[in-house]
């Protein structure tokens, strides 16, 4: 796909292909950050492959990896929110991302130049991540979709930007876009365990990322043998809509910290348990029961709150509580299947 404007910088005289044979400049051809992020996705798969085992889905290997977890977050792993967007659970999840992001990156990146598309990349990714915690605070979330979505929403804003400039055709585009993007979220509804919040998000910062850095482009009067012809050309520099990237950037950060404000106790019990879970592992018993003790407090319906309990209590010698809180985790709702697993090997070896 034909690059129309390349980091600033003004060339004339390239055709492109979907402006109706409109002459415009900066189309170089050059896609780099597109080939990267494909690169990336695909090498952390076989990454995880080679630590978990060929096709390995489980929870615990997308957490050592990176992937969102609302009260892992809590507890200050913001990271989080970068490395999800290069995880991916399973081949099939991959290949239509890495498919997405083939079609439509290299057009993104063409029009945009490879700094303005990495910053819309990386920001709509993000603001996906954000939009996923604030809704789906218990969840675990991986992949590139939210990122996915903000191209298509960049996409989207370039020709709302020319629409006059590109008249019918740009119009049509424009259409064609909203379309795809809308189908899209439509199957993401229908279908489970897709993380339609990070579409939202995504799309959203990809728009309004898109809007801000979309190249600008005027008319000029050329002079040639055959006469006056009317070409578009490009301005040099974004300037100050640059400033669009922090502003945006700051809004996340801010939306970050407003959600961590507004904990129920159920989620403010999840987050406990974690920390228990971390204290435990490092030895502190004491510190690890207190977090627990707590944690069934704010919620005492929660499997997971009292299956740390029981592990606690077995750890420290209190046979009879852990067989109670043990017994009393796989009777909960929250214990996932390893968890579940490890619960009934305990209580089984409990003298």
């Amino acid at each position: 796909m034909h690059q129309f404007e390349h980091e600033d910088t003004q060339r004339e005289g390239d055709q492109a292909d979907f402006t109706g044979g409109l002459t415009l400049p900066g189309a170089d051809g050059k896609v780099v950050i597109t080939w990267l992020l494909l690169a990336i996705n695909i090498i952390v798969w076989v990454l995880m492959q080679l630590v978990g085992g060929f096709l390995n889905q489980d929870v615990d290997l997308l957490l050592r990896f990176g992937a969102m977890f609302g009260p892992l977050i809590a507890t200050g792993e913001y990271w989080r929110f970068f490395t999800a967007m290069f995880l991916h659970a399973g081949i099939i999840h991959l290949f239509f991302n890495c498919f997405a992001l083939f079609i439509f990156g290299r057009l993104v990146e063409g029009v945009y130049g490879y700094t303005r598309f990495t910053a819309i990349y990386l920001l709509a990714g993000l603001s996906g991540g954000v939009f996923s915690y604030m809704f789906n605070r218990t969840a675990i979330a991986v992949g590139a979709s939210g990122a996915i979505f903000g191209i298509l929403g960049a996409l989207a804003a370039y020709f709302l930007v020319h629409r006059n400039t590109f008249g019918d055709m740009g119009r049509r585009n424009l259409t064609g876009i909203a379309m795809i993007a809308a189908i899209n979220l439509a199957i993401g509804l229908l279908i489970p365990n897709i993380d339609n919040w990070a579409h939202f998000g995504g799309i959203a910062g990809g728009f309004v990322m898109g809007f801000a850095l979309a190249p600008r482009y005027v008319y000029e009067l050329i002079g040639t043998p055959l006469g006056i012809v009317r070409q578009i050309v490009a301005q040099r520099s974004v300037g100050v809509r640059w400033l669009a990237v922090p502003v945006f950037a700051v809004l996340l950060v801010v939306s970050v910290w407003y959600i961590e404000t507004d904990v129920s106790d159920t989620q403010q019990s999840q987050i406990l348990v974690v920390r228990a879970e971390r204290l435990l592992q490092d030895g502190d018993a004491m510190g690890a029961l207190e977090h627990a003790e707590r944690a069934i407090e704010l919620d005492s319906l929660s499997g997971q709150a009292f299956y740390t309990r029981g592990k606690i209590m077995a750890r420290i010698g209190s046979t009879d509580r852990a067989r109670s809180d043990l017994s009393a985790s796989l009777r909960l709702p929250g214990l996932n299947p390893s968890q579940r697993k490890d619960a009934i090997s305990l209580l089984v070896s409990l003298p």
